[in-house]
């Protein structure tokens, strides 16, 4: 019994050798033997019969050695490897088993001299079994190759995505501990003073906390989620600095799209840590939202501090390379003497993944 050996075929082939036999089988006499349509009902049940024994014997054979060949050699690199072996089987072995064959086969026809068997039919029959074994080759060497490309792309996404799940890890995991302890003290210092502001603080702090770092297995959010977890994170910097911080949200949250999440909080967190925050020279952030092309923009005014902290660049990288995943569309950075501005693509449709619950969930 055809027995199924996906593991080193790709897939169940049963069905495919079982028709394709037939296929081949009928083929064979009038292409490389030259029958003519209208002779060939006449002579059918002489060649059929010949023609289904060297298809049959050939197509199960070559696939036997393909299998045991690709139990040696599996990987993708030793396919050249494989397929000049098999091919140097076929053409040492197809001779010998010819003549066999054709001396068995035409023995029931009176034909017993083999001088008589090679002018006759030995040539043809020798092209029409290589034919037969290179044909089953292709194929099933084609339809290797198309199953480890497909398995090769998708281990490449599963890796890219690997990847950005653990640079989203590692943002959650390095929220920035001064945010964390500027916070707690805000929250220390409302305590006494009001107590209602004190647990509308608490209760932010933890909505937003639980965004940051719930959801693990999201590679990306929808806008209106991302916006609503910076208006959170906007409120307790606005409690934090008071009338030192202007911070300018979208009133209309309905838009469509994706981005990776705590992307937009990043880029605030960016303003003030590097710029100036005091009544004197309020910080104005401005969040909006760009319908042609598609793109959010944080902008702020520039007020560098004194005493400047150094920029490494990789909070614009690691947004960078999480939307690599999704859009080839870039950041866009637009930098003055007075202001900073980014711009960051909204992904137009998810990946496997992509969606969040609401930070206020």
């Amino acid at each position: 019994m055809l027995k199924a050996n996906i593991k080193y075929l790709a897939f169940d082939d049963r069905k495919f050798t079982l028709w394709g036999i037939p296929t081949i089988t009928v083929l064979i006499p009038w292409i490389f033997f030259a029958i003519p349509l209208e002779e060939y009902p006449s002579v059918a049940h002489q060649k059929l019969p010949e023609s289904f024994i060297y298809c049959a014997f050939f197509w199960l054979s070559n696939r036997y050695i393909l299998i045991k060949l690709r139990e040696r050699f599996s990987s993708l690199d030793q396919a050249l490897k494989r397929i000049f072996i098999q091919f140097g089987f076929i053409l040492l072995i197809t001779p010998l088993v010819d003549v066999i064959f054709g001396l068995i086969i035409n023995s029931f026809y009176g034909i017993f001299q083999i001088e008589e068997l090679c002018r006759t039919t030995f040539f043809q029959g020798a092209v029409a079994t290589i034919f037969v074994s290179i044909t089953v080759l292709a194929l099933y060497e084609a339809i290797y190759f198309f199953y480890k490309y497909k398995e090769a792309i998708i281990e490449k996404e599963h890796l890219q995505q690997a990847h950005i799940q653990s640079q989203l890890d590692n943002l959650r995991n390095q929220i920035n501990p001064h945010f964390l302890f500027n916070s707690l003290n805000t929250l220390m210092n409302l305590i006494p003073t009001d107590s209602d502001r004190a647990m509308n603080y608490l209760s932010k702090l933890s909505r937003f906390y639980r965004y940051a770092v719930g959801n693990r297995e999201q590679a990306s959010v929808p806008v209106k989620t991302e916006l609503e977890n910076l208006e959170l994170y906007s409120d307790l910097l606005r409690e934090r600095f008071g009338a030192s911080i202007e911070i300018k949200l979208p009133e209309q949250m309905q838009m469509s799209g994706y981005l990776p999440p705590l992307s937009l909080q990043m880029l605030l967190e960016n303003a003030v840590k590097h710029n100036i925050v005091s009544r004197t020279k309020p910080l104005k952030i401005e969040v909006s939202y760009d319908e042609v092309s598609h793109y959010i923009w944080v902008k702020n005014n520039v007020q560098k501090k004194i005493q400047a902290v150094e920029s490494t660049g990789m909070g614009l990288n690691n947004i960078r390379k999480r939307l690599a995943f999704f859009t080839q569309q870039p950041i866009q950075v637009l930098e003055t003497k007075t202001s900073f501005e980014v711009g960051i693509p909204i992904i137009e449709a998810p990946k496997k993944g992509a969606t969040s619950n609401p930070p206020n969930a």
